[in-house]
């Protein structure tokens, strides 16, 4: 069983898009992912007061999941778009640290890879007590940390990264999100050299922003993740990180 977790340096970095092409890729080589996220906020409110996390429908049509798995690749949703520690309060719903590792494991332990998306940055407050770093630390797996080619963005990667390793958390390298290979210019260039120099880590792909329409077809994404994303080397770095 592999695993590994999915951190940003920020929000908005893309986890899901890259959460969802991994699973994808995963799905048309004839592996069933294993997708997990325990908590969802800025979830949306449909007709009847239903609450929809679209990050677990796109996940889940990447992966290739029917509509009652729903609750098992995001378990709780919140309404409010803020750190789960603040909107769970606001909705009143209790989270239970110990009953997201529980699922979190169980998912693990049920697929021969699983993509664990993680919410926020890697400091963001699950609970008041339980940071998403808390969570992949107690969950033993390493992450791959999702970066943007923009401005300001190296400092974030850096201070991430390095965080993630004081804390004991296996950093397995950085996938850029939304590269533009004819537009990159001497920002987006630099913004490579310095994630390897300033850090020692590989960068493991460069995932080109994809259309609407591309991000409706799985097998779109599964193919463009194949071209653009190092997935053996990050399976074979996941796999060395938890002998």
């Amino acid at each position: 069983m592999t695993a590994f977790g999915i951190t940003a340096t920020d929000t908005e970095m893309g986890k899901t898009v890259v959460t969802g092409a991994l699973a994808a890729a995963l799905r048309y080589r004839g592996i069933v992912p294993g997708i997990y996220k325990p908590v969802a906020s800025g979830c949306i409110r449909k007709e009847g007061g239903t609450l929809v996390s679209t990050d677990a429908e796109f996940q889940m049509k990447c992966a290739g999941y029917p509509e009652e798995q729903r609750s098992e690749v995001i378990p709780v949703v919140l309404e409010a778009a803020l750190a789960p520690a603040e909107a769970s309060k606001l909705a009143g719903v209790h989270l239970d640290p110990d009953n997201m590792l529980r699922l979190a494991g169980k998912c693990i332990a049920s697929h021969k890879v699983t993509v664990l998306e993680g919410i926020g940055g890697i400091t963001a407050p699950i609970t008041d007590d339980f940071l998403v770093k808390d969570y992949f630390k107690a969950l033993g797996v390493p992450v791959l940390i999702v970066v943007k080619p923009v401005l300001g963005n190296v400092n974030h990667a850096v201070l991430t990264a390095f965080y993630c390793q004081q804390m004991g958390i296996p950093v397995l390298g950085f996938l850029v999100n939304g590269w533009d290979e004819a537009k990159a210019g001497d920002l987006e260039k630099g913004n490579l050299y310095y994630y390897r120099k300033l850090t020692g880590l590989p960068i493991l792909g460069k995932l080109p922003q994809m259309t609407e329409a591309q991000l409706g077809n799985p097998e779109e994404i599964a193919r463009l993740a194949e071209q653009n994303v190092q997935l053996d080397r990050i399976l074979e770095l996941a796999d060395k990180a938890t002998e």
